[in-house]
């Protein structure tokens, strides 16, 4: 009886180790740097280094000013569109907000599997010309953005890196 005791003990933990493997889904060379209550997974490269407040996204550079990746959640009062969010949304804000802002790029995108779009502009701060990228997703009715913002001369280092990210994003 002892003998059959120890058995399913230790059956009772074989099963218990097993059903605690490891379930991480991060990319190899990636960490998620999304916030836990996020309902998405941010992948960045594990050079890049977290964002030090409390937000989804991380930097390339030790440098706080750097270039950069966020990803936002937006909850719109109707049903939108990537198209109309951007539009309705982004363009006024932008064009009242930021110096020569300019749209440079419009293209179709995917973000964790959804349609997206993807809106490449630049503007200026103070004597910096800066260039985003940003592409948009909706999903259950929510409006997702990943942002990538570069000084327009660091803008292209990153490219590579940011197109894994997008191409890494996912919705739990």
């Amino acid at each position: 009886m002892k003998k059959v005791l120890i058995a399913l003990l230790l059956a009772a933990l074989l099963v218990a180790t097993v059903g605690c493997a490891n379930n991480d889904q991060t990319p190899e060379g990636m960490q998620n740097v999304a916030l836990e209550s996020a309902k998405y997974y941010l992948y960045v490269p594990e050079n890049w280094v977290p964002s030090s407040y409390n937000v989804s996204g991380a930097r390339a550079t030790p440098e706080e000013n750097g270039p950069n990746v966020i990803a936002t959640v937006h909850y719109p009062d109707g049903v939108v569109t990537a198209e109309s969010y951007w539009s309705d949304y982004c363009v006024p804000e932008y064009t009242a907000t930021l110096t020569s802002f300019a749209l440079l790029e419009e293209s179709t995108a995917t973000l964790g599997g959804k349609d997206a779009k993807n809106y490449v502009f630049s503007y200026t701060f103070g004597d910096t010309v800066y260039q985003c990228r940003q592409v948009i997703a909706v999903f259950d009715f929510n409006v997702y953005v990943l942002t990538y913002t570069a000084v327009s001369t660091d803008y292209g280092t990153y490219t590579a890196d940011v197109d894994s990210i997008v191409s890494n994003f996912t919705f739990k």
